[in-house]
């Protein structure tokens, strides 16, 4: 009986460990076409992380009936993911404006000033919050 729940635990560690496997390939072959100015926000992208305190004290101060809410719930964990496509999407088209108003003329060249993203945010409101890049 031992037997035969370590082969069940074993065949299944062996399923896991092949989807992360494939999902780690599909990734990888996916920077693969990247240039070296998308490297370099896509690595940026990878280390930057918004502190689930923080998350939590906005949550707090839209909702307060929301005070008591675990650090590790689910809810807190869809916001850091949205918030962080969000900003990446914002810094994505700031570097789109910079490049039309000729500010820079390499997407690295210089840091996003507030003017690019007071541009970005215009256009984000007027187009009633559909602000779609990849889409």
């Amino acid at each position: 009986m031992k037997i035969v729940k370590n082969y069940k635990y074993l065949k299944f560690c062996k399923k896991k460990i092949n989807e992360v496997y494939s999902t780690e390939i599909s990734e990888y072959n996916k920077i693969q076409i990247f240039n070296n100015d998308q490297l370099t926000r896509y690595g940026y992208y990878r280390r930057c992380d918004f502190k689930k305190d923080k998350i939590k004290k906005i949550i707090t101060m839209c909702n307060p009936l929301l005070k008591n809410i675990n650090s590790s719930d689910p809810l807190i964990i869809g916001l850091k993911c949205l918030l962080k496509s969000f900003v990446g999407e914002l810094i994505e088209v700031c570097r789109k404006v910079m490049y039309e108003k000729k500010d820079s003329t390499q997407w690295n060249n210089s840091p996003v000033q507030p003017i690019h993203l007071n541009e970005v945010l215009a256009r984000f409101f007027e187009t009633k919050n559909e602000l779609r890049l990849f889409f």
